[in-house]
Parts: C-alpha cells; structure tokens; sequence
C-alpha cells in the first residue's frame, strides 16, 4: 500500500496511530522497564524520516504502524471497558505541544539541527545504540520540555530515574511529537476527533 492509494482520511488515521503507539510504548516503559524493540526502532526511524516519500513510509509501512491501529480500535471505539484514560491524557497532551511547537519557528529550527546531528550518529554507532537515544532524549529535554505544560510521566521511581530508561521515554515521547505534527500537517485537528471519531475507528480497522 502507498500513499497513491490512501485517501486524506487514511493518512490522517496512521498518523494519529502513530502518536497513540508511541505513547503507549513509553508508558509501558515507564510502568515495567521494559517496551517492544522492535516498535522502539520505528520510533526512531520515525524521527529521522525527515523526508518521507509518504505517510506511510514514516512508520515503515502498515506493520509498522499496526498496534497503534489497534489502539484507536480500543481508544475511540464505541466501548468504553478497554480506554485507557492515561493514555489519552498523554496522546491529547501531545497533541496540544505539537500545535505550540509548529507555533516555534526557532524551536522547530533547534530540532532539525538535533535531528540532523543525531541521523550522523546512527550512521557512526547503528539505530538503537544508547548513544543514540540519549541524544533524542537530550534534545527532547532542550526543546518539547521547554513547552508548557510538561508532559509529566507516570512509573515506577527505580525506572524513570534510570539514565537510559528516561532517554528511551523520551524518544519515544519526541516520536509522538513528531507523529502529531504529521496529523497536523495532514489537517487533522481536535474536531475531527470529536466528529470523525467513527470515521476514523472504521479505516483503523480496515488498515490493520
């Protein structure tokens, strides 16, 4: 599937997926210490896809994408005993800093440096490498922080205050961004969620 085939809707729908899968890889982290490697990597390649030749190609196509999918089934669906509330607090939390970050034209142009500086990285040291996610972390601490109100992560102490767990998260956070900022820059906005919501549960499904 590419994007010659996805009407707007649809890519509205895998970018939204993407910031509920991010959130919720970073709140399992939070929670256990432990999130899936292999959706921790699309995290990644997500926010060094700076140029992707579509919407799809952010996530590394359909399976890549596939548990947030899932998620908006669970999130938005007509049932209300699967919603996790604090993962909407995170995705809507998101959402509204990525509206203030497209707002930030230096803050914007203080990520692509980072951006840039760490896809060098990748290059000297591979994809997941600790060097790698502590230079997102870093640079996620040096700019989205910097937005009110901070996102404010919920876990176990032992985990979060572990080096390498609180760059992880915050990579994955930055991911999320990103994802927003894509929703954003394919017209999504917080009344389609409102209005669209069936809409956009049905395509989930028909993508997965």
């Amino acid at each position: 599937m590419t994007s010659k085939h996805l009407t707007p809707m649809e890519e509205r729908t895998i970018a939204l997926a993407g910031i509920f899968q991010n959130c919720k890889q970073m709140q399992q982290l939070a929670r256990t210490g432990k999130s899936d490697p292999y959706y921790l990597d699309i995290a990644v390649k997500a926010i060094l896809n700076t140029a992707p030749e579509n919407t799809l190609d952010v996530f590394q196509d359909i399976a890549g994408i596939r548990e947030g999918l899932l998620l908006i089934q669970q999130q938005l669906g007509d049932s209300d005993k699967k919603r996790d509330t604090e993962l909407t607090r995170y995705s809507i939390s998101v959402l509204f800093l990525a509206n203030k970050l497209l707002k930030d034209q230096s803050m914007l142009a203080k990520l692509s440096e980072g951006i840039e500086k760490a896809r060098g990285q990748v290059d000297h040291f591979g994809l997941n490498h600790e060097n790698i996610y502590a230079s997102l972390g870093g640079l996620y601490t040096d700019t989205i922080s910097q937005l009110k109100p901070q996102i404010m992560v919920s876990g176990e102490p032992e985990i979060l205050n572990n080096s390498d767990n609180a760059n992880k998260i915050r990579s994955l956070l930055l991911s999320s961004i990103r994802a927003a900022v894509l929703w954003q820059q394919l017209g999504g906005s917080r009344w389609q969620l409102l209005f669209k919501r069936k809409k956009i549960v049905s395509i989930a499904k028909a993508l997965v």
